[in-house]
């Protein structure tokens, strides 16, 4: 139950800043905090994390960054709404999170 009203303050949370804030959160915040505490966090976790969460979050991030630049607040050019660059991101997080995956299940 805490695990679904914190997910749902999240969401909420991001709905109320800026499309740009909220890339920025996804890059600085969100990706890096799925490994915190990662020793805690079991197999069905990283399973969910991997197949649902990552691939939704990245849908998502690459969206924001469409929706900068359409807007004008992001450049062309700039960094955090490189498609590129966000997928890059998302799939080194990808990596590291099946890496790991692999380890708690015996399969690496």
């Amino acid at each position: 139950m805490l695990r679904f009203l914190s997910d749902k303050l999240i969401y909420w949370f991001m709905a109320m800043i800026s499309a740009r804030k909220r890339l920025e959160s996804i890059e600085s915040n969100v990706l890096p905090s799925m490994f915190a505490g990662i020793l805690i966090k079991d197999e069905k976790w990283l399973r969910k994390t991997l197949e649902e969460t990552l691939p939704n979050l990245e849908k998502k991030a690459i969206e924001l960054a469409l929706k900068c630049k359409a807007e004008g607040i992001c450049s062309e050019n700039e960094l955090l709404c490189d498609e590129t660059r966000i997928r890059e991101l998302f799939k080194e997080t990808r990596s590291k999170l099946e890496k790991e995956f692999l380890v708690r299940t015996g399969m690496g």
